[in-house]
């Protein structure tokens, strides 16, 4: 996998901080990549395949491996890890404080792949990054009072306040839940927004609480609490970010003569889900008898809904010797967005198996489950076709 610029390969090997590679901005690498998608490390663990190649957001422990010679990192949780790389773009900020957050939890951004564990030398998901935020640290005691601004301030002199503490109020308005700032512009998984008259800012660093009270982002009903910043500026692509040292609830500012505001603009309209990933791949052949099938999803999926409307069979006229398929034990991972498909029985070797998933799946929407594009699945909601092999190789796992 080449990545931008000069930056070192990653196969197979040691795993090490790439060299030489010229101070990209991330937005570089997002647009090879695509734009992060937040993700847990339960997914890297269990379903790596599903991200390799892509730009993912990830929060987890900080480990430093006992190797030999260079230093190596990786994020841990509950006994899943996966090893970390900084780009050089990165290499020096983070390995200078990261001896010290060991043990602690970090957010990176990075591109996916499959690479060596520098200590079991087993094969293992590997992110490779360029953007990372170090742990959460405490308000300091004594924090100075900054000096008062406004988001029109801000919004429309972008840069010339970078680097200064500053002291904002704005009405909350959650996880961008209304579409005041471009989602591409979200920096981190914690970030959300606050807004005064039409100017708009990101909030980082810190959650949407404080003492004897707690705003959730991805809830409407929470929004329109009017909030006190105070954190320091800077500014991205003409997007301004304040890394949060405080919050506090505060009042609306005194009410002023000006034109009555336009209502919010309508949510975006939803996506139907389609199926995004399976193992085995859809159309594999030479699949093992006693394969287990996963589907992955592009929404979270009513699990419900699954329920008799998911079968397998063999494909063409029935053939002397077949067995109907009708022992398949199906369920749904939450976490993953992925169904487990159990044939319950082995698959006829050299005979053709459809997966088909009828109409009547649902997301948590109740947006019903459409064929990928470019599939035609007749009268079911979307069909996988799989080869199995011609003699009686098994995975070798359990059901």
């Amino acid at each position: 996998m080449r990545l931008l610029g000069t930056v070192a390969v990653l196969g197979l090997g040691v795993v090490s901080p790439a060299t030489a590679a010229p101070q990209y901005q991330t937005n570089q690498y997002e647009l090879q990549y695509g734009q992060p998608i937040d993700v847990t490390l339960e997914s890297l663990v269990s379903m790596p395949e599903s991200y390799y190649n892509r730009s993912v957001r990830v929060s987890g422990r900080l480990d430093m491996l006992a190797t030999v010679g260079d230093r190596n990192w990786a994020l841990g949780e509950m006994g899943m890890r996966v090893i970390i790389v900084p780009l050089q773009v990165v290499a020096a900020r983070f390995l200078d404080d990261a001896h010290t957050w060991v043990g602690r939890e970090i957010e990176i951004t990075g591109v996916v792949s499959q690479g060596k564990d520098p200590q079991s030398q087993q094969l293992a998901t590997v992110i490779q990054f360029w953007e990372f935020y170090g742990p959460q640290e405490k308000k300091p005691p004594g924090l100075q009072a900054s000096p008062e601004a406004t988001l029109e301030d801000l919004v429309t002199r972008p840069g010339q306040r970078d680097g200064e503490s500053v002291l904002v109020v704005g009405q909350f308005r959650g996880a961008n839940l209304y579409g005041d700032l471009p989602s591409a512009s979200r920096r981190r998984s914690g970030d959300w927004v606050i807004k005064n008259d039409v100017f708009a800012v990101w909030v980082t660093g810190k959650k949407p609480k404080g003492s004897g009270w707690k705003l959730d982002p991805k809830l409407r009903r929470d929004t329109g609490k009017w909030l006190e910043v105070q954190g320091r500026v800077r500014t991205v692509d003409g997007i301004v970010y304040i890394e949060a040292e405080d919050l506090t609830l505060t009042n609306a500012p005194s009410p002023r003569a000006r034109a009555k505001k336009a209502p919010p603009p309508p949510p975006p309209p939803l996506k139907p889900p389609v199926i995004v990933f399976s193992l085995p791949l859809d159309g594999e052949r030479n699949v093992p008898p006693d394969s287990v099938f996963q589907v992955q999803f592009s929404n979270d999926m009513e699990e419900t809904s699954f329920e008799g409307r998911v079968g397998l069979r063999y494909a063409g006229r029935p053939r002397p010797g077949d067995r109907a398929l009708d022992a398949v034990r199906i369920s749904y991972d939450i976490g993953r967005r992925a169904l487990k498909v159990d044939p319950g029985d082995l698959l006829r070797p050299g005979r053709m198996v459809e997966l088909i998933l009828l109409p009547g799946i649902v997301d948590l929407d109740d947006q019903p489950l459409e064929p990928r594009p470019g599939h035609d699945p007749g009268g079911a909601a979307d069909l996988l076709r799989f080869q199995v092999a011609g003699t009686l190789l098994t995975t070798g796992g359990s059901r």
